[in-house]
């Protein structure tokens, strides 16, 4: 990616124009006194980039602007961005751009709206509007959109976290950047890609899509058994109302319901649809009653079956007789022996004779069905389909439940298994042919990288780690932090000075950078704002020293090559790099050093605002 900072504007309520001047593939410094409005620069470039609330100064700065402005580089185009000065602590959606650089010498007027330009600039930093964070949190969505502020994290070191022992990036106290952190680092330094995140996201689709077509079929697996009960059942009913033959099987059965229904519904309402009912309504009497007979016959064979069994139970009586006189005998043993005799004579007759009954039921069968042929004939001869159960309120509400179950059953079967295994398996094709890249290997060897890199920093600054200089760099992936270790040693040390947790963070964010641009990763802008990196040594803007002391000069010093040295080192092998640094150090801290560019010194009345443009 291509990027740089060309001018900083600040339009003030005189109708003057404040103009600050960066040159690119520099290390820019502002130094000066403190209180002069170097740590706002960082503010109001914050704030023209779509801030959702801003820190510039209200008593010296904000309440003398109307219009805050940037014109910067990228990829091949100069662009203009400015944005309405903010009012009793409310930032403003009034923004000028300008796609050619044009930047008006009056206050600007506005010409868009912050989401509207936020979303052209994102095709600049290669974000796909279909891009979205994959896993969502308190404050971001999971599947909201990735946006071009959560990369400028890589961009900045506040005053605030330079010396900071745990926390190594900017606005990390709002929880929407504490969230957006995780979820856009692995993009940020090409563990990950915007193709790869849309690969697992179609492919997670699919599977959610799969998962719910094989709930889907078990669950008509189990309804279909079930149904496949329900119409066993009601074929069982429609026998026993005489709706259906004995002995027909269930596919048959099935079609003559149907059949009987449609007919049922689609008759035509005349005269003779009563006189039809009542041969139909005889008729299912007749097939009732014969039905019954023939129930009431196999019972009584199976009665008749069971004499037998009991006779045959009975023949020892037949042994004991022809063994009368081998028998010990009491006083009631003839008496219950003639008793069993006769029980058994009985029970022979019985099986032996046909009796009355059978012959009447087998007549009565007869003549029913003769009598039910002589109906069916007749019936013939009215409109096919009549009513068959108006007279009958039971079996008319039955029609109408079967009626329901083979329509649900119906539909059970059109469900087809074969289609269904075919819709899974091309999701599973579907699901194979995603070809994703394991972002947990590419985060393992990207820590290696990182430790490989920053250690060639120790190595330049070795003069100003003291007795860390021959540790060992440490890139902690889950916390996003850089340590320091003994060679072979498997603890992380307290490095247990602000001056030591300076360099690392150089160390780090430097060693990210170089990571993001070996691999050409688009997403990242090649600049770096740093704020005031001596603060160790200097102090802060309550308790400043007058001066650096001389061991500490050396540190400082080392850190200045660091920054030259690695934009040195990028323009070396064809690429770009600016750095912006807020500091109160001196000019001659960086003599000679050729990749160092002075923009302003803050001193002597000079301030980002100076008193005397009013």
């Amino acid at each position: 990616m291509k990027f740089h900072l060309l001018n900083l504007y600040i339009w003030l309520s005189n109708g003057k124009r404040r103009k600050i001047e960066f040159q690119p593939n520099k290390v820019n410094i502002i130094t000066g006194d403190s209180l002069t409005g170097k740590t706002a620069i960082l503010d109001i470039f914050d704030y023209c980039l779509f801030a959702s609330k801003h820190t510039i100064s209200e008593a010296s700065i904000n309440e003398r602007a109307t219009w805050y402005g940037l014109r910067f580089y990228i990829q091949g185009k100069t662009y203009t961005i400015a944005r309405r000065a903010p009012k009793e602590g409310a930032v403003s959606d009034d923004y000028f751009f300008s796609s050619v650089g044009e930047t008006p010498e009056e206050a600007p007027s506005a010409t868009t709206s912050g989401a509207a330009l936020k979303k052209a600039l994102s095709a600049d930093f290669s974000i796909d509007q279909d891009a979205k964070v994959s896993f969502g949190g308190s404050m971001i969505k999971a599947g909201s959109r990735i946006s071009l502020r959560y990369f400028l994290l890589f961009n900045t070191i506040s005053q605030d976290i330079i010396a900071n022992s745990t926390v190594y990036f900017d606005k990390q106290g709002d929880s929407r950047y504490r969230e957006a952190l995780p979820r856009t680092f692995d993009l940020a330094v090409g563990v990950d890609t915007v193709s790869n995140i849309l690969r697992r996201e179609k492919r997670l689709e699919l599977e959610k899509k799969l998962k719910r077509l094989i709930r889907q079929e078990e669950r008509i697996s189990k309804k279909s058994e079930l149904f496949r009960e329900q119409i066993t059942e009601m074929t069982r009913k429609s026998k026993e109302f005489g709706l259906l033959e004995e002995d027909a099987i269930l596919e048959a059965s099935l079609a003559t319901l149907k059949d009987m229904i449609a007919r049922e519904e689609a008759v035509e309402k005349d005269a003779s649809s009563v006189e039809y009912d009542r041969i139909s309504s005889e008729i299912n009497k007749i097939s009732l009653k014969i039905r019954n007979l023939r129930n009431f016959s196999s019972e009584y064979e199976k009665y008749k079956k069971s004499l037998s069994a009991t006779s045959d139970s009975l023949k020892t009586i037949d042994f004991l007789s022809q063994n009368y006189t081998d028998l010990v005998r009491t006083s009631i043993f003839s008496d219950l022996m003639g008793a069993l005799a006769d029980d058994q004579l009985k029970i022979k007759r019985e099986i032996a004779n046909k009796t009355p009954l059978d012959s009447n039921v087998t007549e009565l069968v007869k003549n029913l069905e003769a009598s039910r042929a002589e109906l069916r004939s007749q019936i013939e001869g009215f409109p096919q389909g009549a009513e068959t159960f108006r007279d009958e309120r039971e079996k008319y509400i039955f029609l109408g439940e079967t009626r329901a179950k083979l329509d649900l059953y119906t539909d059970q079967r059109d469900s087809s298994p074969e289609g269904a295994q075919s819709e899974i398996s091309s999701l599973e094709e579907q699901i194979a042919s995603q070809e994703i890249q394991s972002v947990a290997e590419l985060r393992s060897l990207f820590v290696t990288v990182m430790n490989e890199t920053t250690q060639n920093y120790v190595e330049k600054t070795a003069a100003a780690l003291g007795d860390y200089a021959n540790y060992r760099t440490y890139f902690d992936y889950k916390e996003k932090r850089l340590f320091l270790k003994k060679p072979k040693s498997l603890f992380i040390e307290n490095v247990g000075s602000s001056s030591n947790d300076m360099f690392l963070h150089l160390f780090m964010f430097l060693g990210l950078h170089e990571v993001i641009i070996s691999n050409n990763i688009p997403h990242v802008p090649p600049f770096l704002v740093i704020d005031q990196f001596s603060r160790p040594y200097w102090g802060d803007k309550e308790a400043k020293k007058d001066k650096i002391d001389s061991p500490d000069v050396i540190k400082v010093k080392c850190a200045l090559e660091l920054l030259n040295g690695f934009v040195g080192d990028v323009l070396l092998s064809g690429n770009e790099f600016q750095m912006i640094v807020f500091e109160h150090i001196p000019e001659e801290y960086w003599s000679g050093m050729t990749n160092v560019h002075l923009v302003e010194k803050f001193e002597d009345g000079n301030a980002l605002v100076p008193d005397d443009m009013f």
